[in-house]
């Protein structure tokens, strides 16, 4: 079972959020601190709800984001969000297609997912200034390895969309609900 929330209310009971993401981060974060969800989800993470971050979801997790000006994210884990042209001005974004995650530290994220297999990405912006305890799966991208999934205690990220990546995201989605 599952429940679209979009006002504050809707979270009241929710033992499990799927934070999905397309878009950019400041329109988002403006969007859920006009609702007050912010707080919401900030109150959730420490009272151990599971949160799933998803692309763009992933990216508010972060304290901030350079995309459209410096953004403050939702600071429920360390880290800072950057440009990919941040590194070297001739590497192609967004950064679109199937791409292999390679597991760093085991998961029940990705429990019965083979090491190095494909999820399919479409972003311009990674992870940076992080804490390395958290990450669980980083991905190559022009001779750069990035943050491609976090978790820590009841947060987990995927930089990846689970829900366009065939049988290993369904798999992934599986076990945040069953594992997570």
């Amino acid at each position: 079972k599952y429940k679209i929330c979009r006002a504050n209310e809707d979270l009241s009971g929710i033992k499990k959020i799927i934070l999905p993401g397309v878009g950019a981060f400041k329109d988002f974060m403006k969007k859920i601190k006009q609702k007050g969800i912010d707080k919401n989800l900030i109150l959730k993470s420490k009272n151990n709800t599971s949160i799933l971050g998803v692309c763009l979801g992933f990216q508010i997790l972060f304290n901030k984001s350079t995309e459209h000006g410096d953004t403050k994210g939702l600071g429920i884990v360390e880290g800072k969000i950057d440009s990919f042209k941040s590194i070297n001005s001739k590497i192609k974004i967004p950064h679109v297609g199937w791409n292999s995650c390679i597991y760093v530290k085991k998961n029940p994220l990705f429990n019965e997912i083979n090491n190095f297999s494909d999820f399919y990405f479409t972003h311009s912006y990674f992870l940076k200034e992080y804490d390395v305890d958290d990450k669980i799966a980083e991905t190559e991208y022009f001779n750069n390895n990035f943050v491609s999934a976090i978790a820590k205690k009841n947060i987990y990220g995927v930089q990846f969309h689970p829900e366009k990546s065939q049988i290993n995201g369904l798999k992934l989605l599986k076990n945040f609900y069953e594992n997570c």
